[in-house]
């Protein structure tokens, strides 16, 4: 059997013959993936000894970060797909006011930094908190793992949302009905035909959730105290000692368990359809549920959307008061300080724009042979195109600085790795859109085309192209906000000249100037909110949507 796959493979690859510009543009595209992509893995890896590895087991404080990661990627997966659920659900099958509100909270910490978050939580919660103290009157010390877990869940759960909700606005009533009128209860219908529907969302939406907290950087950074991580651990020992065979080391085991969790994902999803696909349109409305539930649910989406609003609303006001959390006077010297470092935002924009569409461009044609022409190496291609979303950015960033640190690429300290970083950090983004879109657009168009005399980069160019502008663009979106907001890819590569806003919110959050942190903030999550808005008007215009 492997004998007549290696056959038909290498039977698939010799069609290459009748297409050398093909030809040319795979080998190309494979070059650059494997540099870019698996260079900077196995330069990481390679890097140290096995006695090196050792140490996770023998040191005590890096045996402690491994299972603090894995207890916390557990813990914060389940409250985020719960909390993630419970959302979609509201939001696709009740009837309840302030759904609006209920899906700008969705999308709010996606368009944020994560860990400057983290200090409004701080503020809210901590022993001098707003609420803790002087609402609730209770001593609460959220430092540790508590509220590591509640900063992750909420920051987070936005991420499981997005997929839970795509399959469950997918699914039919008729199912859920015809069991109604079998004489099945609401719990025996929850249970045996809702959920049985959502699983692979909630397996999806938890698998993702989980890669995302796994990787966190940031809310560690700021609210975890004594209760070290692996993403932390290996920041300290970059950044803090210089020591880089500890962080090679500590990134490592940071990528084992998501290339794990990756593969899951990947085979998930393979073996099941996130769409249920039922013959026909339904004018059906979702079943009434008691009204208890109903409320119980809009309770539970409400108080959390309190919690979020205060949490940046928080933000928003301390970026225009004098001492963050202690002198609430108003005050524009923080702004005043945002606009000295005008540099650094301008470097985010830029960056963010250059590697947003270079990762469109790579992606596009990438996508458009592994979904179209048959080349023997269809998964391989598959494989180089979204390996980097199974990657923690710390790692990717740690990979980057020592692939890329001697000739004849030696491009630290300049912005060119800046770009090249962040643009393969996001081409798995951009690769997906590509590749929903051309699932979407039937090969007939092509075959006809072909048909009537036009060559295959003519039919690419002029059927092909405008019907995926769409998807490219909906990518390239999407990745500009990712960079925008992104620390992890690039806290190990920035120079003084290639800072970014998210490095310089960093500094002055260790520095305790919380204010310009928080004024910094505000500007970046304007920037995002202004280009999605406009993005989506664009989109409204065609009569589609930006899907997070």
């Amino acid at each position: 059997m492997i004998s007549t796959t290696i056959k038909d493979t290498w039977a698939e690859m010799k069609k290459l013959r009748s297409e050398p510009v093909l030809a040319i543009g795979v080998a190309v595209i494979v070059l650059i993936a494997c540099y870019f992509v698996i260079w900077p893995i196995v330069k990481v890896i390679s890097f140290s000894r096995v006695e090196d590895y050792l140490k996770l087991i023998t040191y005590p404080r890096w045996y402690r970060a491994a299972w603090h990661s894995l207890f916390m990627t557990v813990i914060s997966t389940v409250s985020c797909t719960l909390v993630a659920f419970v959302f979609a659900y509201t939001i696709t099958r009740l009837k309840v006011p302030f759904k609006p509100l209920f899906r700008f909270i969705t999308l709010l910490p996606i368009v944020s930094p994560p860990f400057i978050v983290a200090l409004s939580y701080i503020l809210l919660f901590g022993g001098q908190g707003i609420i803790s103290k002087y609402i609730l009157h209770v001593k609460i010390d959220i430092y540790g793992w508590h509220g590591l877990w509640l900063v992750q869940t909420m920051t987070f759960f936005p991420y499981a949302y997005a997929v839970i909700h795509g399959v469950m606005k997918s699914t039919s009533v008729n199912l859920e009905y015809a069991a109604y009128n079998m004489g099945a209860t609401h719990f025996q219908v929850f249970k045996n035909v809702f959920l049985p529907l959502c699983r692979p969302g909630l397996a999806g939406g938890a698998l993702i959730a989980a890669m995302n907290v796994l990787a966190d950087f940031g809310n560690p950074m700021i609210i975890a105290g004594n209760f070290n991580v692996l993403p932390t651990e290996a920041y300290m020992q970059m950044s803090g000692l210089f020591d880089l065979n500890s962080a090679a080391v500590l990134s490592t085991a940071l990528l084992l368990p998501a290339l794990g969790l990756f593969v899951w994902n990947r085979i998930w999803v393979g073996q099941r359809s996130y769409v249920t696909v039922t013959g026909k349109d339904t004018s059906l409305e979702h079943y009434p549920i008691p009204s208890a539930v109903k409320w119980g649910l809009f309770a539970c989406c409400m108080l959390i959307t309190l919690i979020v609003l205060a949490v940046y609303g928080v933000l928003f006001y301390g970026a225009f008061t004098k001492t963050w959390g202690y002198d609430w006077s108003f005050t524009l010297q923080n702004i005043h300080y945002v606009e000295a470092k005008g540099r650094e935002i301008l470097n985010s924009l830029k960056y963010a724009l250059l590697a947003s569409l270079a990762a469109g461009l790579f992606a596009l044609p990438l996508a458009y042979i592994v979904q179209r022409k048959r080349i023997g190496i269809n998964r391989l291609l598959d494989f180089l195109a979204i390996l980097p979303g199974a990657v923690p950015g710390i790692f990717l960033g740690l990979g980057f600085a020592m692939a890329f640190n001697e000739k004849p690429f030696l491009l630290t300290g300049t912005s060119v790795i800046m770009v090249l970083a962040l643009m393969f950090w996001n081409l798995p983004t951009c690769y997906s859109a590509s590749l929903a879109g051309l699932q979407q657009i039937s090969g007939a168009l092509e075959e006809a085309s072909l048909n009537l005399g036009m060559n295959s980069l003519a039919t690419l160019r002029r059927i092909v192209l405008p019907l995926l502008k769409g998807p490219f663009i909906s990518g390239i979106v999407v990745s500009f906000l990712r960079s925008v907001t992104c620390l992890s890819v690039i806290i190990f590569i920035y120079s003084a000249k290639t800072s970014v806003g998210t490095v310089s919110i960093l500094g002055l959050v260790q520095n305790g100037e919380w204010g310009s942190a928080s004024a910094f903030t505000v500007v970046l999550i304007s920037i995002a909110f202004a280009v999605l808005c406009i993005a989506q008007y664009f989109f409204r215009k065609q009569g589609k949507s930006i899907e997070l």
